[in-house]
């Protein structure tokens, strides 16, 4: 007796959607890649191609703007500001069972979810529409570490993809999740099925709001704030203001080292928010930034250095700065001179 290939969905033909749709179509997946625009034309023209450090995976994904029919699993993989209306334009895949892994960075919007439904983070599902489609049931939290950039239709990735995924309340499907694992690892995916997402999120939350909007201001890669005094000083307080919310909610987050220890070893890589700030795309400043700071302040407390650094990313005409207009805007940020030279 064989068993069908599990029908899965990719929506998002983007960095890490190109990317998991080549792993998952090279573990034999049947795998729908959702995309728009040119992007959808040059995938059904040429497929998707993967090049992890000399490794090249190539695959014809079914290539199509939206799904007809309901999928075993569907990975969203666009930009939060995106998520809800990448679930409405997809509803015909998402049946009441279908696994829904949301590959985004940020505060998640199921973070607070109970067996009843979605618990309100400001921010995240304004209009309620991921909460009125999804049930919690059926969301797996997930935690990607994988660095990608596309040099034209090619995903580059420096490193072993490594996804933790758990369920975010009980009465996960137990069965239709290990199938879903027994995939990705076939696709070269270490997984780590754990029972504590939401500390794993948060641990990942902490090092992009600590550096994904200083990166998008300042231009500076991962190394680069690591390094620099000035820009490793507002990374390592943003971290802390964060890290003071999260133990009021219990949480136990690494320490500053451990966040100076990451930055240098990620080496000269340009974070998320400073790609898309290079593109002139929009930052993705609601999950990993407003929506962290309304809580804080709605649980009684602050993030000040957090809130002016949003300030000025809304203020910017043009990001990444210059060199030469970074100083006084640091300034501001620490209104001290000390910190107002890079």
């Amino acid at each position: 007796m064989t068993t069908r290939p599990l029908d899965i969905a990719v929506i998002g033909a983007g960095n890490i959607g190109t990317a998991m749709a080549a792993l998952l179509s090279h573990a034999g997946a049947h795998v729908h890649l959702v995309a728009r625009g040119v992007r959808l034309s040059e995938v059904r023209e040429k497929g998707v191609t993967l090049d992890d450090r000399g490794n090249v995976i190539h695959a014809r994904p079914e290539a199509c703007d939206a799904l007809t029919r309901p999928m075993d699993a569907v990975f969203l993989c666009v930009k939060s500001q995106s998520l809800a209306a990448a679930v409405r334009a997809n509803a015909a895949g998402i049946g009441p069972d279908t696994l829904v892994i949301p590959m985004v960075n940020g505060m998640p919007f199921w973070f607070f979810a109970t067996p009843e439904g979605m618990d309100d983070i400001p921010y995240l599902d304004p209009q309620g529409d991921l909460a009125e489609r999804l049930f919690p049931h059926q969301i797996l939290g997930a935690v990607l570490l994988m660095t990608v950039r596309m040099e034209g239709n090619r995903a580059l990735s420096s490193n072993t993809p490594t996804l933790s995924i758990g369920p975010i309340i009980e009465g996960a499907d137990r069965p239709r999740i290990a199938a879903l694992i027994e995939v990705l690892e076939a696709g070269g995916v270490r997984v780590d099925l754990t029972e504590d997402i939401h500390q794993k999120v948060l641990v990942k939350l902490l090092a992009n709001l600590a550096t994904n909007p200083l990166t998008a201001l300042s231009g500076a890669t991962l190394e680069e704030v690591g390094q620099r005094p000035v820009l490793r000083e507002i990374a390592t307080r943003l971290a802390t203001e964060f890290r003071d919310w999260a133990t009021m909610q219990g949480f136990t987050l690494p320490d500053n080292d451990w966040l100076v220890d990451l930055m240098i070893d990620a080496g000269p890589f340009p974070t998320s928010m400073l790609q898309d700030a290079r593109a002139g795309r929009a930052l993705e400043l609601d999950a990993i930034c407003r929506a962290p700071l309304a809580l804080s302040r709605r649980d009684g407390t602050d993030m000040p250095l957090l809130a002016r650094l949003i300030a000025e990313l809304e203020t910017q005409s043009a990001l990444p700065l210059s060199e030469t207009a970074l100083p006084a805007v640091l300034g501001r940020l620490f209104p001290d001179t000390a910190f107002s030279k890079g």
